[in-house]
């Protein structure tokens, strides 16, 4: 059973898409985020947000609770739409299962997603040394392509949800072999 696995850059609208597309589909959408708070919750006993668990914790804990959460969510009985974190597909490992699954690359125009970053102040995979719009650029440049190279389609979050949802459903039994 193949999931639709969303992938692209921190606040694209991943896990808006992901939850109307799956809502859509009948099925269940998942948040990696959400797991991975779940997850450094049942290990520490504290919870943090995904953003929080990087600050204190230090993105490699980010990293591998995003591996582990991913790892029990495709292994679930059910078919499900599952929007990862930004970084997910940056471990080959975890690029390795997203690639048995049918891959959505969400984008949205760049200065847009940089101001919806910056909403919260800098985050924790920003590097320390940079000016935070360098950072992004330089963070935007390296991730796209990656994103591009593991997706079966990309959709532009320029309109609407609706209008991306109704994309992605419109290539869903064609291209995507779901």
């Amino acid at each position: 059973m193949k999931h639709i696995i969303l992938i692209g850059f921190k606040h694209t609208g991943k896990s808006a898409i992901g939850a109307k597309l799956a809502e859509s589909l009948n099925i269940q959408h998942v948040d990696l985020d959400d797991k991975v708070e779940q997850l450094h919750q049942e290990q520490s006993g504290e919870f943090l947000s995904c953003r929080q668990i990087g600050f204190d914790k230090g993105m490699e804990t980010v990293r591998r609770l995003e591996q582990e959460a991913l790892h029990k969510v495709v292994l679930s009985g059910t078919q499900q739409v599952i929007s990862v974190g930004g970084g997910t597909p940056l471990s080959e490992h975890n690029r390795e299962i997203i690639k048995q699954h049918t891959v959505i690359h969400v984008t949205a125009p760049r200065g847009i997603v940089f101001e919806r970053i910056m909403v919260n102040g800098k985050p924790a995979f920003f590097p320390e040394n940079m000016n935070p719009f360098d950072a992004f650029k330089q963070i935007w440049d390296e991730r796209e392509p990656l994103f591009e190279s593991l997706a079966h389609m990309t959709v532009m979050n320029n309109t609407s949800i609706r209008e991306a949802v109704e994309e992605i459903k419109s290539v869903l039994p064609t291209t995507c072999n779901v």
